[in-house]
Order: structure tokens, then sequence, then C-alpha cells
């Protein structure tokens, strides 16, 4: 390890009050500030390769803006496009960046552009020769639930009723586990890495927050000093931060920042016992890769007029009159509103990347968009470093991957995605084989 090096940086890329916030199918304009926001950059280096993480609070960047800042941040510091890996919290008291639904402002992302550019140039700047790198994994039991269910009459739904007696069980299994790695430096603070897989949607309302991710943060770095925390959420598609079948404590709480700072302090408590639990991965090494694949998509000129009957009964108010109850009124939808962009975009395949970094036996694999826990077990499982982190909202942003079982269950997640049936299965594959090739 004595050749590699890493570096730190954070910025506040809070933005003004007016800017819409993302994440609702209903308009949300910011009127206050709960807790700021920020970018995390770390760097990687070995010998004259380098590499960045820039890690934002951000809903996530969408259109044009996924695919051509981390190809415009690449150019100003001089690196490969594949040594740039920008990944979201997904907070849901955040902006959209470049949004379809939720307009994004372009002042705010001319500024938040270059804020990512500065942090990733100060993480380089910060280069300092490491130690060691450690990691250790862990089970943070009671704070993510899987919201999609088999009900009692046999079909399948994303969200119910806390506690409703209708619910039978969980339509699969979630995904408990957390990853801390430990970049140990020469000089300058420690560097902490939490990976966990769980939707940062706690709080609602018109203020920004970073939710739980931001929580989390800072308990980790009061309770240990000299260290900073980035926060890598994972494969979170299909998991949310509220026990329906159990009715758990967070339940008290929904709609409030009481319940971000409840799960971020759990996370943190569940997360600091695995401290002097790190192994060392005893490798080092820095290599970045990405995979371009081409999802094929649901694009139908055929259900245009029911999509656009669909749309006109939603923007008029009349969901629960006209289709039904939330569960069900929702995936309909989204699925007609993911139909009309298809065909107004005249799409049939999207081109999408997976990105990945590995350093010193760990290894980042970034998915562009929501994939199902089911693909992070899988790719971590298949995969041949000593630690695997998972990160969604990568270098673009394509929606949800869900599973084909999903598929076949339906529910908001498949309805709601742009693509057929198969694409987490293509995802899974695609990043199992970047990760082996890389290794």
């Amino acid at each position: 390890m004595q050749s590699c090096t890493a570096g730190f940086a954070r910025l506040d890329i809070t933005p003004p009050l007016g800017v819409h916030l993302g994440g609702y199918f209903t308009v949300r304009i910011a009127d206050g500030v709960l807790d700021p926001l920020y970018v995390n950059a770390v760097a990687f280096g070995e010998g004259e390769k380098k590499a960045v993480l820039i890690v934002c609070d951000l809903l996530s960047i969408y259109g044009n803006a996924a695919h051509e800042w981390p190809v415009q941040i690449a150019q100003k510091l001089s690196l490969p496009r594949e040594a740039v890996f920008t990944c979201h919290t997904h907070s849901h008291t955040t902006p959209v960046v470049d949004g379809t639904r939720d307009p994004s402002d372009p002042q705010y992302d001319a500024w938040l552009l270059r804020r990512m550019c500065d942090a990733a140039q100060m993480a380089i700047d910060d280069l300092k020769p490491i130690t060691d790198v450690k990691w250790a994994q862990g089970i943070a039991p009671g704070l993510t639930y899987v919201r999609r269910f088999k009900m009692k009459d046999g079909h399948y739904q994303t969200w119910a009723k806390v506690l409703d007696p209708d619910i039978d069980h969980s339509a699969s299994e979630g995904d408990e586990t957390v990853r801390l790695v430990r970049i140990q430096r020469e000089e300058g603070p420690e560097i902490a890495l939490v990976n966990f897989q769980l939707h940062p949607d706690n709080i609602g309302g018109c203020k920004y927050s970073a939710d739980f991710p931001g929580v989390m943060r800072d308990c980790i770095e009061k309770e240990k000093d000299n260290v900073r925390c980035v926060f890598l959420n994972g494969a979170e598609g299909q998991m949310v931060g509220t026990d329906y079948i159990g009715g758990t404590l967070p339940n008290k709480i929904m709609g409030d920042p009481g319940k971000s700072i409840l799960l971020g302090t759990r996370l943190a408590e569940y997360t600091l016992p695995l401290w002097d639990k790190c192994v060392s991965t005893g490798q080092s090494g820095l290599k970045c890769g990405q995979a371009f694949i081409s999802a094929k998509t649901k694009r139908d000129p055929a259900r245009m007029p029911e999509a656009e009957r669909i749309i006109a009964i939603h923007e008029a108010g009349k969901d629960a009159e006209e289709i039904g109850p939330t569960w069900m009124s929702t995936p309909i939808v989204a699925e007609a509103y993911a139909l009309r962009r298809l065909e107004q975009e005249q799409l049939d395949y999207v081109e999408m990347v997976i990105s990945a970094v590995t350093f010193c036996g760990l290894a980042l694999i970034g998915i562009p968009g929501e994939p199902f826990c089911e693909i992070g077990v899988s790719v971590r499982k298949n995969s041949p470093f000593a630690v695997t982190c998972m990160c969604c909202h990568t270098n673009g942003n394509g929606g949800y991957y869900a599973t084909a079982e999903a598929y076949d269950q339906g529910g908001y997640e498949p309805r709601n995605s742009r693509f057929v049936k198969g694409v987490g299965e293509l995802f899974t594959d695609e990043a199992s084989k970047l990760l082996n090739t890389l290794q």
C-alpha cells in the first residue's frame, strides 16, 4: 500500500430557497432548511493514477446532466471518464437536477457542478499516503424494510397501512447488512465509508434536509476523533424505513424530522461496534472501469391513449375517485408518465453505464438508478474483492431496476420502470462481469 494515497474534501451545497424538491408526484418548493446539504469527495491514488468518488446529498441527477456531468468533471480534473464516480444519497428533501417531472433550477445546477468539481479537486490536492484499508460487515436490524407485500387475497402491492391485517407477508427478503470501510492515512483525518441500503424518505415537507445520512455522518464524526464519514446508499430500490408488518418505533414519528434522527442515530450505533472489528484487506492497487449496457424499454405507441387518460385524471386531482387508493393509483400514474416520456423521446433502447472503482481491496460498483436489494446481494456475493459496496444513483439515473420476480408480481417499482422484465438481472450479470474483469 506504500504507493497508494487518499484524500478528502467536503463542501456545502445547500441551495437557496425556492428550488423544487424531487421525489414525489406533487409540486414541492423549498421554503426552509432543516440541515445543510453537502458534497463529499474522496480521491484515490496509486502513483500517477487517480480516481475520485463524489457523493452528493441530492435526490439524483437526471436527463442530459446525468451523462454529461461526469464527463465534464473528468475533463476539468484531467482524469479518464471511468475515474469519476458520482453518486447521490437520494434524500427526498433535496433538489433534483435536470428533472423530468420536477423542474430544476439552472442557476443552482451550474453552481452545483462547480462545487462538485471544486470538492473533487480539493480531495485530489489532499492526497496523502495510506497506511491501511480495513473493513467489516455487520447487521443493522430494525431500520430497513421491504415495502412490497403479498396480500391475503393473493395480489401483490407496494405500500400498505402500518399493521394492515390484509398483509400476508413481504414480497421478498430484505437486506439489513451494513459495511464499514476505514481508509487510514499517515496524515490527516481517517476516511470512513458506510454502505447501507435504505430510502432517505422519512421527513416530507418542503425544507432541505440530508435525512438520515446526514445524521449518521454527524454521529460517527462526533464519536470518532479525526474521522470524516461518507454515506454510500446501496441497493435500496424497495427498501424503506417503515415496518408495515411489525409496526415498530420508527412508524410513530413518520413524516417528522425525528424519524430521520432516529434512523441515522441507530445506523451509527450499529456501525460503531464494527470499528475495532475491521480487518485489513491486505491488498493494494487502483483500477477503474465501466460497462455499457443497452436496455429495452416499454415504449408502445398503442398504449399512449390510455396513458394520456390516466395523466389527465391525475393532473385533475381525481386519482382516488377514478383510479383507486394510493397503492393502486400511484403505480398506474407513474407508468403513464414513463410511457409518455418514452414516446416523446422515441426510445426503444437506452444505453446506460455501470461504473467501478477498485482501491486496495475495496470495490465500489455504481448502478445508474435504484436496484432492488437482491441485485446488491448477488453482486457482492459474486465479487472477487475483499469488500464490495454497491452504490445507487451513480453516473446517471434510469429509475428502478426490479427483479424478474417483482415484474411477475406487479407493484409500483416495475410499473414505474421504463424497462421491460429482465433489466434487474442484466445489471446483476454485467456488474459482476465488470468487477471480475478489474480483479
